[in-house]
Protein backbone atom coordinates (compact mmCIF):
# COMPACT_ATOMS: atom_id res chain seq x y z
CA UNK A 1 0.00 0.00 0.00
CA UNK A 2 3.05 2.17 0.98
CA UNK A 3 4.50 1.86 -2.58
CA UNK A 4 1.04 2.68 -3.81
CA UNK A 5 0.65 5.27 -2.52
CA UNK A 6 4.45 7.27 -3.35
CA UNK A 7 3.95 6.28 -7.00
CA UNK A 8 0.23 8.12 -6.67
CA UNK A 9 1.64 10.66 -5.30
CA UNK A 10 4.33 11.21 -7.75
CA UNK A 11 2.18 11.11 -10.86
CA UNK A 12 -0.29 13.39 -9.16
CA UNK A 13 2.79 15.55 -8.93
CA UNK A 14 3.82 15.19 -12.55
CA UNK A 15 0.54 15.74 -13.70
CA UNK A 16 -0.77 18.45 -12.02
CA UNK A 17 2.35 20.58 -11.07
CA UNK A 18 1.82 24.08 -12.58
CA UNK A 19 5.17 25.75 -13.53
CA UNK A 20 4.25 29.18 -11.91
CA UNK A 21 4.05 30.41 -8.67
CA UNK A 22 0.59 28.91 -8.04
CA UNK A 23 3.05 25.55 -6.23
CA UNK A 24 4.61 27.96 -3.95
CA UNK A 25 1.88 30.32 -2.95
CA UNK A 26 0.07 27.45 -1.35
CA UNK A 27 3.42 25.29 0.18
CA UNK A 28 5.97 27.64 1.21
CA UNK A 29 7.42 31.19 0.52
CA UNK A 30 6.95 32.34 -3.17
CA UNK A 31 10.39 32.52 -3.96
CA UNK A 32 9.88 32.62 -7.93
CA UNK A 33 12.91 31.17 -9.77
CA UNK A 34 13.91 29.56 -7.37
CA UNK A 35 14.92 25.99 -6.60
CA UNK A 36 13.14 24.65 -3.78
CA UNK A 37 14.09 21.10 -2.02
CA UNK A 38 11.91 18.66 -0.47
CA UNK A 39 14.34 17.57 2.68
CA UNK A 40 11.17 15.19 4.21
CA UNK A 41 11.49 11.71 2.84
CA UNK A 42 8.73 10.52 0.62
CA UNK A 43 9.07 7.37 2.33
CA UNK A 44 7.91 8.65 5.50
CA UNK A 45 4.82 10.34 3.65
CA UNK A 46 4.31 10.61 0.20
CA UNK A 47 2.18 13.51 0.92
CA UNK A 48 3.69 15.50 3.39
CA UNK A 49 7.07 17.81 2.53
CA UNK A 50 9.12 20.10 4.90
CA UNK A 51 10.69 22.73 2.38
CA UNK A 52 13.16 25.14 2.48
CA UNK A 53 14.64 27.36 0.19
CA UNK A 54 18.20 26.83 -1.32
CA UNK A 55 18.21 29.92 -2.88
CA UNK A 56 16.11 32.31 -0.56
CA UNK A 57 17.16 36.01 -2.22
CA UNK A 58 19.33 36.61 1.22
CA UNK A 59 16.43 36.70 3.23
CA UNK A 60 16.47 33.77 5.00
CA UNK A 61 20.09 33.22 4.25
CA UNK A 62 19.82 29.93 3.65
CA UNK A 63 17.91 28.54 6.68
CA UNK A 64 15.09 26.31 7.68
CA UNK A 65 12.20 28.58 8.08
CA UNK A 66 11.56 26.89 11.43
CA UNK A 67 8.63 28.41 13.22
CA UNK A 68 5.64 28.41 10.29
CA UNK A 69 6.96 25.94 7.79
CA UNK A 70 7.42 22.90 9.82
CA UNK A 71 5.08 20.81 7.74
CA UNK A 72 3.13 21.33 4.42
CA UNK A 73 0.95 19.55 2.35
CA UNK A 74 2.85 18.64 -0.83
CA UNK A 75 0.44 18.14 -3.36
CA UNK A 76 -2.16 20.56 -2.42
CA UNK A 77 -3.13 22.39 -5.79
CA UNK A 78 -5.58 24.97 -6.88
CA UNK A 79 -7.08 23.74 -10.21
CA UNK A 80 -8.48 27.10 -10.22
CA UNK A 81 -4.78 28.66 -10.26
CA UNK A 82 -3.02 28.82 -13.74
CA UNK A 83 -0.35 31.38 -14.97
CA UNK A 84 -2.58 33.71 -16.60
CA UNK A 85 -1.07 36.27 -14.53
CA UNK A 86 1.96 36.47 -16.44
CA UNK A 87 2.79 37.30 -19.71
CA UNK A 88 5.21 34.93 -20.63
CA UNK A 89 5.87 32.03 -18.60
CA UNK A 90 9.05 29.67 -18.76
CA UNK A 91 8.63 26.08 -17.21
CA UNK A 92 10.68 23.89 -16.33
CA UNK A 93 10.10 19.50 -15.65
CA UNK A 94 10.34 18.58 -12.05
CA UNK A 95 12.04 15.81 -11.11
CA UNK A 96 10.94 13.36 -8.74
CA UNK A 97 12.94 10.83 -6.63
CA UNK A 98 11.40 8.48 -3.44
CA UNK A 99 13.18 10.38 -1.28
CA UNK A 100 13.86 13.32 -2.65
CA UNK A 101 12.04 16.28 -4.90
CA UNK A 102 13.91 18.89 -6.70
CA UNK A 103 11.72 21.74 -8.76
CA UNK A 104 12.90 24.17 -10.84
CA UNK A 105 10.53 26.65 -11.95
CA UNK A 106 10.33 30.72 -13.59
CA UNK A 107 7.36 33.28 -13.71
CA UNK A 108 7.41 35.63 -16.64
CA UNK A 109 6.41 39.17 -16.90
CA UNK A 110 4.04 40.48 -13.67
CA UNK A 111 3.33 44.44 -13.94
CA UNK A 112 4.43 44.64 -10.01
CA UNK A 113 4.33 42.83 -6.45
CA UNK A 114 1.33 44.57 -5.89
CA UNK A 115 -0.46 43.01 -9.56
CA UNK A 116 0.85 39.53 -8.52
CA UNK A 117 -0.75 39.80 -5.18
CA UNK A 118 -4.39 40.67 -6.52
CA UNK A 119 -4.46 38.27 -9.23
CA UNK A 120 -2.90 35.41 -7.37
CA UNK A 121 -2.33 35.37 -4.24
CA UNK A 122 -6.17 36.79 -3.79
CA UNK A 123 -7.22 33.69 -5.35
CA UNK A 124 -5.54 31.22 -3.67
CA UNK A 125 -7.21 30.12 0.02
CA UNK A 126 -6.34 32.56 3.34
CA UNK A 127 -4.98 29.27 5.58
CA UNK A 128 -4.37 25.45 5.00
CA UNK A 129 -4.58 22.93 7.32
CA UNK A 130 -0.97 21.46 8.23
CA UNK A 131 -0.62 17.41 8.88
CA UNK A 132 -1.67 17.85 12.62
CA UNK A 133 -5.15 20.04 11.64
CA UNK A 134 -3.61 23.33 12.62
CA UNK A 135 -4.10 26.32 10.99
CA UNK A 136 -0.87 28.16 9.33
CA UNK A 137 -2.52 31.41 10.00
CA UNK A 138 -1.87 32.63 13.17
CA UNK A 139 -2.17 36.84 14.83
CA UNK A 140 1.04 38.60 14.77
CA UNK A 141 -0.26 40.57 17.51
CA UNK A 142 -0.57 37.18 19.63
CA UNK A 143 2.66 35.88 18.23
CA UNK A 144 4.48 38.94 19.20
CA UNK A 145 2.94 38.65 23.03
CA UNK A 146 1.29 42.04 22.87
CA UNK A 147 -1.62 42.59 25.22
CA UNK A 148 -3.22 44.77 22.92
CA UNK A 149 -5.36 44.59 19.36
CA UNK A 150 -2.95 46.00 17.19
CA UNK A 151 -6.11 48.61 15.38
CA UNK A 152 -6.52 49.38 18.68
CA UNK A 153 -3.31 50.06 19.97
CA UNK A 154 -2.81 53.90 18.18
CA UNK A 155 -2.45 55.67 21.56
CA UNK A 156 -0.77 52.78 23.86
CA UNK A 157 2.56 53.18 22.03
CA UNK A 158 4.60 55.05 23.64
CA UNK A 159 8.18 55.48 22.07
CA UNK A 160 8.98 56.24 18.62
CA UNK A 161 11.06 54.12 16.74
CA UNK A 162 13.59 55.45 14.23
CA UNK A 163 12.36 55.04 10.74
CA UNK A 164 15.27 52.93 8.86
CA UNK A 165 14.53 52.46 4.89
CA UNK A 166 14.80 48.74 3.85
CA UNK A 167 17.50 49.23 0.98
CA UNK A 168 16.19 53.13 0.40
CA UNK A 169 12.45 53.24 -0.50
CA UNK A 170 11.93 50.17 -2.55
CA UNK A 171 8.45 50.65 -3.48
CA UNK A 172 9.18 53.70 -4.80
CA UNK A 173 12.35 53.32 -6.56
CA UNK A 174 14.36 50.45 -7.46
CA UNK A 175 16.60 48.84 -4.47
CA UNK A 176 19.48 50.16 -4.01
CA UNK A 177 19.98 52.58 -6.27
CA UNK A 178 20.91 56.64 -5.19
CA UNK A 179 17.62 57.60 -6.64
CA UNK A 180 16.04 55.67 -3.99
CA UNK A 181 18.60 56.20 -0.74
CA UNK A 182 17.88 59.70 -1.29
CA UNK A 183 13.89 58.65 -1.66
CA UNK A 184 14.25 57.15 1.61
CA UNK A 185 15.89 59.87 3.24
CA UNK A 186 12.83 62.16 3.22
CA UNK A 187 10.95 60.00 5.27
CA UNK A 188 13.81 58.20 7.26
CA UNK A 189 16.60 58.86 10.06
CA UNK A 190 18.48 55.82 8.91
CA UNK A 191 18.84 53.73 5.37
CA UNK A 192 19.96 50.14 5.70
CA UNK A 193 22.37 49.06 2.11
CA UNK A 194 23.82 46.36 1.70
CA UNK A 195 27.66 46.22 0.41
CA UNK A 196 30.01 43.64 -1.40
CA UNK A 197 33.79 43.99 -2.08
CA UNK A 198 34.34 43.02 -5.99
CA UNK A 199 37.22 41.56 -7.46
CA UNK A 200 38.68 44.86 -8.47
CA UNK A 201 38.91 46.32 -5.06
CA UNK A 202 35.83 48.66 -5.73
CA UNK A 203 32.86 48.76 -2.80
CA UNK A 204 29.50 48.60 -4.06
CA UNK A 205 26.05 49.02 -3.35
CA UNK A 206 24.16 45.65 -4.29
CA UNK A 207 21.65 42.91 -2.41
CA UNK A 208 21.22 40.40 -5.35
CA UNK A 209 20.09 36.57 -4.98
CA UNK A 210 21.25 33.55 -3.39
CA UNK A 211 22.49 32.57 0.24
CA UNK A 212 25.31 33.56 3.03
CA UNK A 213 26.97 31.06 1.72
CA UNK A 214 26.31 32.17 -2.09
CA UNK A 215 25.25 35.63 -1.88
CA UNK A 216 25.25 38.17 -4.44
CA UNK A 217 23.48 36.05 -7.44
CA UNK A 218 22.71 37.94 -10.36
CA UNK A 219 20.26 35.13 -12.17
CA UNK A 220 16.94 37.16 -11.15
CA UNK A 221 18.66 40.37 -10.51
CA UNK A 222 20.08 40.80 -13.89
CA UNK A 223 19.00 37.46 -15.68
CA UNK A 224 23.12 36.62 -15.48
CA UNK A 225 23.95 33.31 -14.40
CA UNK A 226 26.73 34.70 -12.51
CA UNK A 227 27.43 36.17 -9.04
CA UNK A 228 28.40 40.07 -8.68
CA UNK A 229 31.40 38.74 -6.99
CA UNK A 230 32.86 37.46 -10.53
CA UNK A 231 32.72 41.15 -11.68
CA UNK A 232 34.80 44.57 -11.89
CA UNK A 233 33.04 47.25 -11.45
CA UNK A 234 33.25 48.56 -15.27
CA UNK A 235 31.77 45.30 -15.66
CA UNK A 236 29.08 45.81 -13.02
CA UNK A 237 28.35 49.35 -13.76
CA UNK A 238 26.96 48.29 -17.37
CA UNK A 239 24.64 45.86 -15.63
CA UNK A 240 20.82 45.88 -16.52
CA UNK A 241 18.17 44.96 -14.34
CA UNK A 242 15.32 42.86 -14.69
CA UNK A 243 12.27 44.70 -14.47
CA UNK A 244 10.20 41.59 -13.92
CA UNK A 245 11.51 40.70 -10.51
CA UNK A 246 9.15 40.10 -8.54
CA UNK A 247 11.79 41.38 -5.13
CA UNK A 248 11.56 45.02 -7.21
CA UNK A 249 8.77 45.98 -5.70
CA UNK A 250 8.70 49.36 -7.31
CA UNK A 251 7.66 47.39 -10.44
CA UNK A 252 8.68 48.13 -14.26
CA UNK A 253 6.94 50.78 -14.50
CA UNK A 254 9.08 53.10 -12.01
CA UNK A 255 11.85 51.01 -13.48
CA UNK A 256 11.59 51.80 -17.04
CA UNK A 257 10.50 55.79 -16.44
CA UNK A 258 13.88 56.07 -14.18
CA UNK A 259 15.60 53.57 -16.42
CA UNK A 260 19.00 56.13 -16.37
CA UNK A 261 18.90 56.64 -12.58
CA UNK A 262 19.04 52.75 -11.98
CA UNK A 263 22.79 51.47 -11.66
CA UNK A 264 25.22 49.69 -9.01
CA UNK A 265 26.44 52.27 -7.23
CA UNK A 266 29.65 52.62 -5.28
CA UNK A 267 29.62 52.86 -1.51
CA UNK A 268 31.41 56.15 -2.09
CA UNK A 269 29.15 57.58 -4.33
CA UNK A 270 26.16 56.46 -2.11
CA UNK A 271 27.95 57.86 1.57
CA UNK A 272 28.64 61.22 -0.52
CA UNK A 273 24.71 61.47 -1.24
CA UNK A 274 24.13 60.60 2.57
CA UNK A 275 26.40 63.51 3.72
CA UNK A 276 24.29 66.08 2.00
CA UNK A 277 21.11 64.99 3.15
CA UNK A 278 22.20 63.87 6.82
CA UNK A 279 20.80 60.31 6.80
CA UNK A 280 22.29 57.71 9.05
CA UNK A 281 23.33 54.74 6.60
CA UNK A 282 23.11 51.48 8.13
CA UNK A 283 26.00 49.11 6.17
CA UNK A 284 25.29 45.58 5.89
CA UNK A 285 28.68 43.94 5.47
CA UNK A 286 27.15 41.88 2.90
CA UNK A 287 29.73 40.09 0.92
CA UNK A 288 33.20 38.80 2.24
CA UNK A 289 36.15 40.70 2.87
CA UNK A 290 34.01 43.71 3.47
CA UNK A 291 34.77 45.02 7.33
CA UNK A 292 38.49 46.30 6.97
CA UNK A 293 37.79 48.17 3.29
CA UNK A 294 34.13 49.70 4.54
CA UNK A 295 35.96 51.16 7.91
CA UNK A 296 38.51 52.75 6.23
CA UNK A 297 36.54 54.09 3.66
CA UNK A 298 34.03 55.72 6.03
CA UNK A 299 36.98 56.71 8.09
CA UNK A 300 38.50 58.62 4.95
CA UNK A 301 35.59 60.51 4.15
CA UNK A 302 34.88 61.71 8.06
CA UNK A 303 31.82 59.88 7.98
CA UNK A 304 32.22 57.69 11.96
CA UNK A 305 29.30 59.04 13.18
CA UNK A 306 27.07 58.96 10.16
CA UNK A 307 27.65 55.22 9.54
CA UNK A 308 26.55 51.92 11.62
CA UNK A 309 27.57 48.51 10.53
CA UNK A 310 25.48 45.34 10.65
CA UNK A 311 26.10 41.42 9.50
CA UNK A 312 24.49 37.81 9.81
CA UNK A 313 27.58 37.01 9.59
CA UNK A 314 28.77 37.72 12.89
CA UNK A 315 32.74 37.62 12.60
CA UNK A 316 32.60 40.94 10.16
CA UNK A 317 31.03 42.78 13.39
CA UNK A 318 33.26 41.41 15.49
CA UNK A 319 36.08 42.54 12.91
CA UNK A 320 34.91 45.91 13.30
CA UNK A 321 34.91 45.52 16.81
CA UNK A 322 38.08 44.21 17.06
CA UNK A 323 39.58 47.20 14.86
CA UNK A 324 37.91 49.89 16.66
CA UNK A 325 36.44 49.22 20.31
CA UNK A 326 36.25 52.82 21.18
CA UNK A 327 33.71 54.03 23.61
CA UNK A 328 31.76 57.41 24.08
CA UNK A 329 31.85 59.07 27.43
CA UNK A 330 28.68 57.51 28.53
CA UNK A 331 30.46 53.82 27.80
CA UNK A 332 28.33 53.51 24.46
CA UNK A 333 30.29 52.15 21.71
CA UNK A 334 31.25 55.13 19.32
CA UNK A 335 31.26 52.66 15.98
CA UNK A 336 27.47 50.79 16.25
CA UNK A 337 27.45 47.15 15.11
CA UNK A 338 24.41 45.23 14.45
CA UNK A 339 24.39 41.74 14.78
CA UNK A 340 21.24 40.73 12.74
CA UNK A 341 19.44 37.20 13.05
CA UNK A 342 16.78 35.42 10.87
CA UNK A 343 15.78 32.61 13.74
CA UNK A 344 17.37 33.71 16.79
CA UNK A 345 18.68 31.02 18.82
CA UNK A 346 17.65 30.65 22.47
CA UNK A 347 21.38 32.57 23.31
CA UNK A 348 20.82 34.87 20.65
CA UNK A 349 21.45 37.56 23.18
CA UNK A 350 24.95 36.08 24.48
CA UNK A 351 26.44 35.66 20.93
CA UNK A 352 25.56 39.46 20.47
CA UNK A 353 27.57 40.52 23.34
CA UNK A 354 30.43 37.84 22.06
CA UNK A 355 30.56 39.50 18.31
CA UNK A 356 30.70 43.32 20.33
CA UNK A 357 27.39 44.46 18.36
CA UNK A 358 25.72 47.55 20.03
CA UNK A 359 22.46 46.65 18.77
CA UNK A 360 20.12 43.11 17.80
CA UNK A 361 18.19 43.04 14.41
CA UNK A 362 15.52 40.74 14.24
CA UNK A 363 13.28 39.40 11.74
CA UNK A 364 9.97 41.82 12.74
CA UNK A 365 8.14 37.77 12.83
CA UNK A 366 10.54 36.90 15.87
CA UNK A 367 10.47 40.15 17.94
CA UNK A 368 8.59 39.48 20.69
CA UNK A 369 8.13 41.22 23.53
CA UNK A 370 10.63 39.29 25.45
CA UNK A 371 12.93 39.47 23.51
CA UNK A 372 12.95 43.05 23.30
CA UNK A 373 13.60 42.99 26.59
CA UNK A 374 16.37 40.90 26.76
CA UNK A 375 18.21 42.91 24.29
CA UNK A 376 17.35 46.30 25.86
CA UNK A 377 18.49 44.47 29.56
CA UNK A 378 21.82 43.72 28.01
CA UNK A 379 22.61 47.15 27.39
CA UNK A 380 21.48 46.72 23.72
CA UNK A 381 19.68 48.86 21.11
CA UNK A 382 17.01 47.07 18.76
CA UNK A 383 15.81 46.82 15.70
CA UNK A 384 13.55 44.73 13.59
CA UNK A 385 13.82 44.11 9.86
CA UNK A 386 11.27 43.13 7.17
CA UNK A 387 11.37 40.67 4.34
CA UNK A 388 11.66 41.28 0.69
CA UNK A 389 8.30 42.38 -0.96
CA UNK A 390 7.00 38.53 -2.08
CA UNK A 391 8.12 37.21 1.49
CA UNK A 392 5.92 39.94 3.16
CA UNK A 393 3.02 39.51 0.41
CA UNK A 394 3.00 35.76 1.51
CA UNK A 395 3.56 36.59 5.26
CA UNK A 396 0.00 38.56 5.25
CA UNK A 397 -1.35 35.77 2.78
CA UNK A 398 -0.39 32.65 4.49
CA UNK A 399 0.59 33.27 8.09
CA UNK A 400 -1.09 36.44 9.83
CA UNK A 401 -4.77 36.93 9.31
CA UNK A 402 -4.60 40.13 11.32
CA UNK A 403 -2.63 42.57 9.98
CA UNK A 404 -2.27 43.88 6.35
CA UNK A 405 1.19 43.87 3.97
CA UNK A 406 3.31 46.90 5.76
CA UNK A 407 -0.03 48.43 6.82
CA UNK A 408 -0.47 50.34 10.32
CA UNK A 409 -1.81 47.98 12.31
CA UNK A 410 1.46 45.73 11.56
CA UNK A 411 3.59 48.75 12.25
CA UNK A 412 1.83 49.10 15.56
CA UNK A 413 1.86 45.91 16.41
CA UNK A 414 5.40 45.24 16.06
CA UNK A 415 5.76 49.11 17.85
CA UNK A 416 4.21 47.69 20.94
CA UNK A 417 6.83 45.51 21.47
CA UNK A 418 9.19 48.65 22.72
CA UNK A 419 11.52 48.01 19.63
CA UNK A 420 13.98 50.87 18.98
CA UNK A 421 14.13 50.89 15.13
CA UNK A 422 11.65 49.41 11.67
CA UNK A 423 13.57 49.02 8.55
CA UNK A 424 10.33 48.97 6.64
CA UNK A 425 9.72 48.36 2.67
CA UNK A 426 7.37 51.36 3.07
CA UNK A 427 9.12 54.24 5.48
CA UNK A 428 6.63 56.52 4.20
CA UNK A 429 3.66 54.56 5.85
CA UNK A 430 5.52 54.42 8.97
CA UNK A 431 6.26 57.87 9.06
CA UNK A 432 2.77 59.17 8.46
CA UNK A 433 1.56 56.57 11.24
CA UNK A 434 4.48 58.18 13.80
CA UNK A 435 3.25 61.69 12.41
CA UNK A 436 -0.36 60.86 13.29
CA UNK A 437 0.60 59.46 16.50
CA UNK A 438 2.14 63.11 17.36
CA UNK A 439 -0.91 64.84 16.58
CA UNK A 440 -2.69 62.82 18.52
CA UNK A 441 -0.47 63.15 21.58
CA UNK A 442 -0.96 66.71 20.78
Amino acid sequence: MHMINTFLASVLFTQHFIPSASFTNQLSPPYYNNKMHCSQSLQKSPSVGIFQSIDQRGENHHRTMKRFYKSCPLFYLDPNLSSDATSSSTTSTPSIASSDISVDFSVGSVESVESLEASRFMKTPTSFPNIHGQSHQFSLVTHLNIDADARGIMNSVSHRPKVVGHRGHLYKSLENTRHSIRLAAEHCQEVEIDVFLLKCGTLIVFHGGGSDQNPGCLKDYCNIDASILDLTYEEARGLKFNPHHLEFGCGPGIMQELADEYYIPTLQEVLSDARETGVVIKIELKGPGTPDPVLKLVEDMDMTEQVHYSSFDHSRIKRIRELRPHRNIDGSYLYKTGALFDEPPENFVELALEAGASEVHLKYSTCTTEMVQQIHGAGMDSMIWMRGPVGMIHDVTHLFHDVGNEDESMYLAIMKTGVKAMCVNKPDVLANLLMKQQMIAQ
